[in-house]
């Protein structure tokens, strides 16, 4: 009779975990949740996604292109990923649906060649993929997209991110998922956005070249009005006028929301000053990249060493008023990328150049927040002014810097530097600072009568609100490399490296930093989450190499020796107490 309760116990709580199980299971399909266990919280939906999803007060469709049942394992991950992506929008969001459709779906090739041709001028292009299955190739294309449809308006966007050479497919498709929450988030803010914020690229001052902005202004152009904008003295080039019918006077309005000025070589004039610093006075932010020396790597190609001397922009003294000095040196850094050299067994080999320092972002800004490792070249210390202008470092170098004031004598042979704690001595120099407050103008109290023309109109000597810039201290963090063909010169992605095929976070500081300036934070937040940057002291290591060498290989050791020694102690004690 007891066994019998006890069977029919077990059976019953048999029975209750299972209903409990699938209890569970029919909930799970109706709600959905997720535990991010990651430290960077690389799965978690930032607040700024969570409040515009929030306030979507209409139905808006996701139709993603990535389906089939044949779609490779990695494809798989891939779709998969979107639809948890789009479930957890949905917990923020009853106007948030969605479809995944198959591109392969129809039933003639007819059908399947138009659909395919119409994804196409929609800008959605197949991705050629080749598979094994049980020995044998198969090849397909694939379309890792989708197009949303938000308030009667639709735009298309490409998951998959663009691929560099060397990159597996699994790699790429992990960068892609990466930038899911990024991907949809620029959707919906081009949907929501009914007028595109201007972005001006300055030109006339030796600026960098159309090709050398090609992939930043590319990057741009989908969520900005992308314009060249040349000064010449002209008023009216940053501003507009408009003279009011009925009391004649004028309103000013600026006609960009960020100016970028791209590494700038020659000499400003005061009139041209001035027509920017009324811009800023109007409200208008700036993105400044530039140089203070005229340092490159061409001067080096046909001898040994070179001078590095002040650039003529006469910037000096607006940065100055504004709150910071880019001062006339050049920075030497142990953390650094390598360029190639002769070595001695006369081959070629990359070698540390301090030149080109790697900048480890550490501030906690929402612009450079998360960010991976950036590349500069020939870069200059900034140095803080007090005024009453808020400024923030995003930038430093590393523990160990070294600065050479102009002018500078660049030689190959500073690349065969042995570095020493008595050299690399500074730390943490600030080379990039945003500025954020209301300016005062640099004219306010130095007008010339050359300017009568400039200032007869609208003419102000402080911002009435709060504004923003931001100052890079060089002017090659925007500049993408490029390649020679046939068909001539060709753009890499910005900040690919092509001597060591990686690609740093350039693109993504930069656009960062025009989403900041044109009150995109939204956009900002959605950006992938890195994996924190946990890397070696560099000059640690090799100063006390033996120590870890020590400890690497001692302890590990002598642990095990102490642990046999205390199971051998252990043992004779019991066995002779049992004796």
């Amino acid at each position: 009779m007891q066994s019998k309760n006890i069977r029919r116990q077990n059976i019953l709580g048999i029975v209750a975990v299972v209903a409990v199980i699938v209890f569970l299971n029919i909930i799970s399909s109706y709600l959905f949740t997720r535990f991010d266990l990651t430290a960077e919280k690389r799965y978690t939906l930032s607040d700024s996604t969570k409040d515009m999803l929030k306030g979507l007060d209409e139905e808006v469709l996701f139709r993603v292109y990535l389906e089939g049942d044949e779609l490779p394992a990695e494809y798989r991950r891939f779709r998969n990923d979107i639809k948890n992506m789009l479930d957890q929008f949905r917990a923020y969001s009853r106007n948030v649906e969605y479809e995944f459709v198959d591109p392969n779906s129809f039933k003639t090739d007819e059908e399947k060649m138009q659909f395919y041709q119409t994804l196409v001028k929609k800008g959605l292009t197949p991705i050629p993929v080749t598979s094994q299955n049980d020995g044998v190739q198969k090849q397909q294309m694939v379309y890792p997209a989708m197009e949303v449809s938000y308030k009667g308006r639709e735009t298309a966007i490409q998951l998959q991110s663009a691929g560099v050479s060397g990159k597996s497919t699994d790699e790429i498709v992990n960068t892609s998922i990466e930038n899911l929450e990024y991907n949809f988030v620029t959707a919906l803010h081009r949907l929501s956005r009914p007028v595109k914020a201007r972005v001006g690229f300055l030109l006339g001052h030796g600026e960098l070249a159309n090709i050398d902005l090609y992939d930043i202004q590319m990057s741009l152009v989908e969520d900005y009005t992308v314009e060249n904008v040349y000064l010449d003295r002209n008023i009216s080039a940053l501003t507009g006028r408009v003279q009011n019918m009925n009391d004649s006077s004028i309103t000013v309005s600026n006609k960009f929301d960020v100016l970028v000025v791209p590494k700038p070589l020659t000499t400003f004039t005061d009139q041209d000053l001035y027509v920017i610093d009324q811009f800023v006075m109007y409200g208008g932010k700036i993105l400044w990249l530039v140089d203070a020396l005229d340092a490159d790597m061409d001067s080096l190609q046909d001898k040994p060493q070179s001078f590095a001397t002040r650039l003529p922009t006469n910037l000096e003294e607006l940065f100055f008023n504004y709150g910071v000095r880019i001062n006339p040196d050049l920075i030497m850094d142990y953390r650094c990328r390598g360029i190639p050299m002769m070595g001695a067994d006369n081959r070629m080999q990359l070698v540390p150049w301090y030149y080109f320092p790697t900048l480890v972002p550490n501030s906690k800004h929402p612009i450079v927040r998360n960010l991976d490792v950036l590349k500069t070249d020939f870069i200059s210390s900034i140095d803080l002014i007090n005024n009453d202008i808020e400024k923030t470092v995003l930038l430093t170098t590393s523990d160990h810097t070294h600065i050479k004031n102009a002018p500078v004598n660049i030689q190959l042979s500073d690349a065969m530097i042995q570095v020493d704690n008595q050299l690399f001595n500074r730390s943490n120099l600030p080379v990039a600072v945003l500025l954020e407050g209301k300016f005062l103008s640099l004219f306010r109290n130095r007008l010339a009568s050359s300017f009568a023309e400039l200032t007869e109109i609208g003419y102000r000597t402080q911002c009435e609100s709060s504004t923003q810039m931001i100052v890079v201290s060089d002017g090659d963090i925007i500049r993408n490399g490029t390649g020679v063909s046939d068909q001539g010169r060709y753009p890499y992605p910005l900040g690919y490296d092509r001597y060591t095929n990686v690609e740093f976070a350039n693109k993504a500081f930069v656009l960062n930093a025009i989403n900041y300036l044109a009150g995109d934070e939204a956009m900002i937040d959605a950006r992938p989450r890195s994996i924190e940057i946990r890397r070696l002291d560099v000059a640690k290591v090799k100063n006390q190499r033996n120590y870890y060498q020590i400890i690497n290989i001692a302890y590990p050791i002598l642990v095990v020796l102490a642990l046999a020694a205390i199971v051998l102690i252990v043992r004779r004690f019991k066995y002779k107490k049992n004796k």
